[in-house]
Order: structure tokens, then sequence, then C-alpha cells
């Protein structure tokens, strides 16, 4: 019986170790996708304003195989 709650404990903190690191994982994308949010609004208030997401072409870099 001793044995059984040993490993019954052992799988349990690996879970907790599991979820743990599914977490940060899950808070990592969520960053991303307020990050990716947060430029679609700036993007789009732009576009809204009359604005053009075209840089000049003094500003834009030729492409590398020029």
């Amino acid at each position: 019986m001793d044995k059984r709650f040993e490993d019954i404990e052992v799988r349990m903190a690996y879970l907790e170790v599991t979820v743990e690191q599914l977490n940060q994982v899950v808070i990592k994308q969520q960053d991303q996708v307020d990050a990716l949010i947060e430029t679609v609004k700036r993007q789009k208030s732009q576009l809204d304003q009359g604005g053009d997401l075209v840089r000049p072409l003094s500003e834009e870099t030729p492409p590398p195989h020029y």
C-alpha cells in the first residue's frame, strides 16, 4: 500500500511540474497575442485616419537581390 501512495505522489509531482510548464507557455502566448492585437489596432487606426501603411520609397530598403 505504501508503494502505491509513493507512486501516486511521484506522478502528482510530475503533473504539477508539467502544469506549471504549460502555464508558462500559455502566459507567453497570451503576451504575444496581446502584442499582435495592439499592432493590428495601431495599423487600423492609422488606416482610419487616412494614413498609408506603405513607407515612402526613400525609407524602403531594397530587396536583397538588388
